[in-house]
């Protein structure tokens, strides 16, 4: 037992020996490599920091493209996966939004829920904002028009009958075929029949409010019908505007009148402004006593405007011409200058409303 402890300390001290020559060693040889480097980066001119990041230089390099490796990777898979759909991008918010897609250049319907295309290549659309909640979308193409439903993928008016269409409001939307309006429901048939007519009206005309809409018949006199095409207000007039629970109807050279959906007159003699007229005095300025040019103000006669003419009337209310004039101003308490509907042309009127400029 003894003798066995004593030959391992031996074998101990052997392997301490050996380990110790083996450090020196190899710290030796790392003092030599040391004084190698030195005399290397000494021999080509470099310092030792500059020759440590030359070393790292090709490593960062190969960092860096393995990072711009993955990410071509990522939007290469990217693209792939649009490309599965029919569309770029889309825009807009729900409902009347999200129903347009791009692709290659051309715009297209699509579902704003599923993605779906319901009528490609188009030229352009507008969502028709409709009282029953269909979200129905007029359309043009190929100088037609058609109506789609967004939500049922269903075209309910192919782009191949009418050359002219409106927005849906109330459940009805105008089409315009042969120079006449009629008005198709939410299936795409015909509910209102094709006699009124048609006078560059804009995009939000033939529009429904609360049941009634302002048409032209085919002398171009406009009134009001009601869902069914009935004349509630009798195509008699220059314009038209709709209330709640009447229209104001105007005649070019007379007044406003405010009549019922019975057809009844409720009001007339309705204008749109009145405005103080002046004229020019001259005078001597009382500290100067140079002669002056000043303002007065006509407190007998006023200037009234109906559908953008003029007429003259007096304090009283007591009308001295029709609203014939495009514009009326003052020249003295009792002449007044009225420019006719050329817009150049100018008649001097007096407090009865004759022209006193004729010879």
């Amino acid at each position: 037992m003894e003798k066995t402890e004593k030959d391992a300390k031996e074998f101990n001290a052997k392997d301490e020996e050996v380990l110790n020559e083996a450090t020196n060693e190899t710290a030796a040889e790392k003092e030599q490599k040391l004084a190698d480097d030195g005399k290397s980066s000494e021999s080509d001119g470099m310092p030792s920091g500059k020759k440590c990041r030359k070393r790292w230089f090709p490593i960062v390099l190969l960092v860096i493209a393995a990072v711009a490796a993955g990410v071509l990777v990522f939007r290469s898979c990217q693209s792939k996966e649009h490309t599965q759909t029919f569309y770029d991008y889309y825009y807009g918010d729900e409902p009347s939004g999200g129903h347009i897609s791009y692709k290659n250049g051309k715009s297209n319907i699509v579902n704003p829920a599923t993605k779906e295309v319901i009528v490609e290549d188009i030229d352009w659309s507008h969502y028709s904002d409709n009282s029953d909640e269909n979200p129905l979308v007029l359309f043009a193409k190929n100088g037609k028009r058609g109506f789609c439903n967004i939500m049922t993928n269903e075209v309910i008016v192919k782009p191949e009958s009418y050359t002219k269409a409106w927005v849906f409001s109330e459940g009805l939307a105008a089409v315009e075929r042969k120079g006449y309006i009629g008005f198709v429901d939410t299936s795409g048939k015909v509910a209102i029949d094709f006699r009124f007519s048609y006078r560059g009206n804009s995009l939000y005309e033939f529009v429904f409010h609360n049941g009634y809409c302002v048409v032209a018949d085919s002398a171009n006199r406009i009134g009001v019908i009601d869902k069914k095409g009935r004349w509630v207000v009798k195509p008699l007039y220059d314009d038209v505007d709709l209330a709640k629970d009447y229209a104001i109807v105007y005649k070019e050279g007379d007044f406003k009148k405010q009549v019922d959906f019975n057809g009844n007159v409720v009001q007339e003699g309705i204008i749109d402004n009145i405005s103080e007229l002046y004229y020019e005095v001259r005078y001597n300025d009382l500290v100067s006593g140079e002669p002056k040019v000043g303002q007065a103000k006509n407190n007998n006669f006023y200037a009234y405007n109906v559908g953008g003419y003029s007429g003259l009337i007096d304090s009283k209310g007591k009308v001295v011409t029709p609203p014939i004039y495009t514009d009326i101003s003052g020249i003295t308490a009792t002449l007044f200058k009225a420019r006719l509907q050329d817009w150049s042309s100018i008649v001097i009127i007096d407090t009865k409303g004759n022209v006193v400029s004729n010879r």
